[in-house]
């Protein structure tokens, strides 16, 4: 005779989860060595992502109506910010951090669900790249886990001190950029201009007079000419092949308005949809054009690692409302992701799927 869900067994697994004393962080130091192990390449690609989860109601901890990825459109929702890996070997999820609103942090009217939700007082707001470094940081100080590049998309990309850190740690990245982004096709001149003899000497770098102003990166592909652009086959994950038009220049970046780092500037152009994507990387200037390509495409993994985990791991199926919940419960599913992505790793042509 079948027997219905033992209730006792689940108050304890909901308890381990939202109330568990045990440290996310060493079991995910743990899983960066164990991932090393198994898909650990010099070239390694760290990608950086957010995944949101719908949810019902204002209790649990962060939610609040805004922009849902999960149902695209705007919708009650617990946003996360998510760190993954891929190499030719394969691809898993590392870290995951959940984002506060600015007024779950700031605002007195959330005290007392802060408190519920056991959010740690030292929290202060942080922007979604902020997050999104700290792990970055995390894992690449850890030592553990080699890599080369970090992609991202325009939500992180659109900050220019998010890449600037992560250049600063010693990686190149490959980061989304919007449209209206400006560079130099030519380094400007600067100077420090002369002291007139009064009030504080100069000390700051100028544009020189008659410098030109930078570009918007849109304004710099519709003035391309056609031989600029070469079309490439790119391969994306489980959605297959993609044709798309690259062209692809060094140009000269802006920081507070004066030249920063030579970096590439990245178009592809899908020939399908004809839309285009537009890419900043601080790559050495000896980067072969078809490495560039090739990492256009290198988003995909994380994207199917939320997918996997949402339809095969029960990712958003929780009904903790804790910070610790969301976040042991995130850990679990990272977990649970990389133990399948070994098995079939292991099992090789035996298990041709995840699950």
């Amino acid at each position: 005779e079948l027997e219905g869900d033992n209730q006792n067994e689940i108050r304890a697994m909901q308890h381990f989860i939202s109330e568990g004393a045990w440290d996310d962080g060493a079991v995910l130091a743990r899983h960066w060595q164990e991932v090393a192990k198994d898909l650990g390449d010099e070239e390694g690609v760290f990608i950086l992502d957010g995944s949101d989860f719908a949810k019902q109601g204002p209790e649990s901890v962060g939610v609040k109506r805004q922009w849902c990825g999960e149902l695209g459109k705007t919708a009650n929702c617990q946003a996360g910010v998510f760190l993954g890996y891929a190499s030719h070997k394969g691809y898993t999820l590392l870290h995951r951090r959940l984002y506060l609103p600015e007024e779950w942090v700031e605002d007195e009217v959330y005290a007392e669900r802060r408190q519920k939700c056991g959010v740690p007082e030292e929290i202060a707001f942080q922007t979604k790249p902020i997050l999104g470094l700290e792990m970055l940081k995390t894992v690449w100080q850890a030592g553990t886990l080699p890599g080369r590049w970090l992609t991202c998309d325009e939500a992180f990309g659109r900050s220019t001190e998010f890449v600037d850190q992560v250049a600063n740690l010693g990686l190149w990245y490959y980061a989304e950029a919007p449209h209206d982004t400006c560079v130099w096709l030519d380094r400007p001149a600067t100077h420090v201009p002369n002291w007139s003899g009064r009030g504080r000497k100069p000390t700051r770098r100028r544009l020189v007079a008659g410098a030109p102003d930078p570009q918007s990166v849109i304004e710099v592909a519709r003035s391309l000419p056609v031989e600029k652009w070469t079309r490439n086959t790119i391969r994306e994950g489980s959605k297959g092949p993609i044709v798309a038009d690259f062209a692809i220049l060094r140009v000269v970046a802006v920081r507070s308005g004066l030249p920063g780092p030579d970096v590439w500037l990245i178009f592809r152009r899908t020939v399908s949809a004809g839309e285009l994507k537009v890419y900043l990387s601080n790559a050495p200037e000896e980067t072969p054009q078809s490495t560039l390509i090739r990492l256009s495409g290198m988003r995909w993994p994380i994207e199917t690692s939320f997918e996997e985990g949402k339809q095969l791991l029960g990712m958003g199926d929780y009904q903790v409302r804790s910070w610790t919940g969301w976040h042991h419960h995130m850990t679990l599913s990272i977990l649970a992701h990389f133990f399948l992505v070994r098995l079939q790793l292991r099992l090789g042509d035996k298990a041709p799927a995840l699950t």
